[in-house]
């Protein structure tokens, strides 16, 4: 069973998976305002752009983070990988 758990933004639908995730901090050092280990929950897929969310979580290093953009109009390597 895999501990994946979906944020849902007007946007953006940001997915975390604890069990693949290796802790490297890019996520929180590089957009704080979306992910924020002090709040709860500690993504906030509203607090940036959906395009610059999705920008960064390309950048996980472990594919912990993948999402889906509500638009249409932009696709993810991860997201592909995944479907």
């Amino acid at each position: 069973m895999t501990k994946e758990k979906v944020y849902y933004g007007k946007d953006i639908e940001v997915m975390f998976n604890s069990d693949v995730c290796i802790h490297s901090g890019i996520c929180v050092k590089g957009l704080p305002g979306v992910f924020n280990l002090s709040k709860r929950p500690w993504i906030d897929p509203d607090a940036d752009t959906s395009e610059g969310i999705a920008r960064h979580i390309d950048t996980c290093p472990s594919g912990a983070l993948t999402y889906k953009l509500l638009d249409g109009k932009y696709s993810t390597r991860k997201e592909d990988e995944h479907a």
